[in-house]
């Protein structure tokens, strides 16, 4: 059975940060729990918020829908959620799915605590390549949260129906043949303005991406010049 332990510090009111260390798993079994200890800091209205992910061995689409559905909330308080310490492997699929896009990452806590006293934010974990960065902006994030809010959607019930085969990975690769550039959440709403019978979340399309191998931006060009030069 997957545990979690979260334990919560808190600065002085100049910054009025807290601090969120998780250790464990977080998936559908623990989000839960996260997710009420955000609620009672949230309630006490303190919204500079940095997760410290050191001992975070793996996210599901669960837990990354708690940080997704709550951040449009904090900004509008005037805060922030900042994730630190990372782990390589919860990196890489923070990083996979572009949620660089929407939350911004920190090597360490230190780092993270600095940036909310640096409104253009501190030096990240890991910088993009500027000539293919599309920052999310707080006005898209109501369709992210639908992708991950509450339990296994309906859309993933069409994706795991339907296979590979789907009108929806076809879309999803004469897409990416059209502009390889294209962010999920790009993909995303390309979905929503071709299937009307049943929509695909964020952790959908990524799924796609990963069975064709597109997951990196890298992957997804590659495909495409090979498409072209046929052309």
């Amino acid at each position: 059975m997957d545990n979690i332990k979260i334990s919560v510090s808190e600065s002085g009111p100049n910054q009025n940060i807290s601090i969120i260390r998780v250790d464990g798993v977080v998936d559908t079994l623990t989000a839960t729990e996260l997710e009420e200890v955000l609620d009672r800091i949230l309630k006490r209205n303190r919204f500079n918020l940095i997760f410290d992910l050191a001992g975070v061995d793996y996210i599901s689409s669960a837990g990354w829908g708690i940080f997704i559905s709550r951040v449009k909330e904090i900004r509008e308080n005037n805060g922030d959620i900042k994730l630190a310490n990372m782990i390589p492997n919860v990196y890489e699929i923070y990083e996979l799915l572009e949620f660089d896009n929407i939350l911004p990452a920190f090597e360490n806590v230190g780092m993270a605590k600095a940036a909310f006293g640096n409104p253009s934010g501190a030096s990240p974990a890991k910088k993009k390549d500027p000539a293919v960065d599309v920052r999310t902006t707080v006005e898209e994030l109501p369709s992210i949260q639908s992708a991950f809010h509450g339990k296994r959607s309906e859309s993933e019930r069409v994706l795991s129906a339907t296979g590979s085969n789907s009108r929806a990975e076809e879309l999803i690769l004469k897409a990416i043949k059209d502009d390889p550039f294209y962010t999920i959440l790009e993909l995303k709403l390309v979905l929503e303005e071709s299937i009307s019978d049943g929509k695909l979340g964020w952790w959908d399309i990524f799924l796609i991406l990963k069975r064709n191998r597109l997951v990196s931006r890298r992957a997804r060009f590659r495909y495409a010049r090979k498409l072209w030069k046929r052309s």
